[in-house]
């Protein structure tokens, strides 16, 4: 959860000007912390019928919102720069200046609506953390607070580290308190909690440089209701996707999806970017350990 500095972009697709500036300001926030450029971005969507090459008259309002966005960080020490994609669709616009450039992860706002059929966080949103090649944040966001207090509840998962590195980044600029938790169900067996602890004071132990680090273990049924309830102390939790489904049925899991809609706080959901050899290579390495049971 250390500071670095040889790594890529972080692309920040703005669409919205009203929820512009906490966006931006996160991703300025680990840029600051990281040394990393910022890449701020608007995809104007073309028809089908309308030439991309003819896209360029159809930019005004947006070039409004790209500028407004550049003007929040004009000031800070961090390397900015800014571009307008013509595409046939949102995603595919922010997709391709993904796999062009040296982008190492993508930042988005998320309004938290409910659920649609077959369209999870939304439309743009679930095909960018399907198909993005490289790490992907989504913040929903709750007004304009200080950032004080970070919640950072740690399971284990495949995108702990990542969500500590963010969380860390984020204190460090803001001189906040990370407060980390473990959550124990009844049910769970002896070796799920070693695990789980032992996850725990591996990330407390590879905090550098934030002020104040607090741990606590909390026994509850439901880990869900135990982050959304310990939100209402926090500005801001982080949290790590916990989905490993292979074939796109779930993007993020239904803990992320749970606390992202129900939270008191803003909420900052990491999915870092995994090729799929190595997920096939998980699969089939617990599928084989399964077989050798029986």
């Amino acid at each position: 959860m250390t500071n670095q500095t040889t790594r890529g972009s972080i692309l920040v697709p703005i669409a919205n000007p009203e929820t512009a500036d906490q966006l931006i300001s996160t991703a300025a926030d680990i840029a600051t912390d990281t040394g990393r450029p910022l890449e701020l971005l608007t995809v104007i969507r073309v028809p089908e019928q309308v030439p991309l090459s003819e896209g360029e008259r159809l930019v005004d309002d947006e070039r409004e919102v790209i500028d407004y966005a550049a003007d929040i960080v004009n000031d800070q020490a961090i390397e900015v720069t800014s571009r307008i994609r013509f595409a046939r669709s949102i995603a595919s616009g922010i997709l391709s200046i993904a796999e062009e450039g040296d982008i190492e992860t993508i930042l988005m706002g998320w309004r938290g609506r409910p659920r649609r059929r077959d369209i999870i966080l939304g439309s743009h949103l679930d095909q960018v953390l399907r198909k993005a090649p490289c790490d992907v944040l989504v913040k929903r966001m709750d007004g304009d607070e200080e950032l004080q207090r970070i919640l950072l509840p740690v399971a284990g998962g495949p995108n702990t580290e990542l969500a500590a590195t963010v969380a860390g980044s984020l204190a460090r600029v803001h001189d906040a308190e990370v407060h980390v938790i473990v959550v124990n169900s009844p049910n769970e067996t002896a070796t799920a909690r070693d695990e789980k602890e032992t996850m725990l004071a591996r990330v407390i132990a590879g905090f550098t440089g934030v002020p104040v680090i607090t741990q606590e273990i909390v026994e509850s049924d439901s880990v869900g209701d135990t982050i959304v309830n310990q939100s209402e102390d926090v500005n801001l939790v982080v949290l790590g996707a916990t989905s490993e489904d292979l074939f796109g049925r779930s993007i993020i899991g239904t803990l992320p999806e749970q606390v992202g809609r129900q939270s008191a706080s803003s909420v900052l959901m990491v999915k870092e970017h995994r090729n799929l050899p190595s997920r096939l290579a998980r699969l089939t390495s617990r599928l084989r350990r399964e077989i050798l049971r029986f």
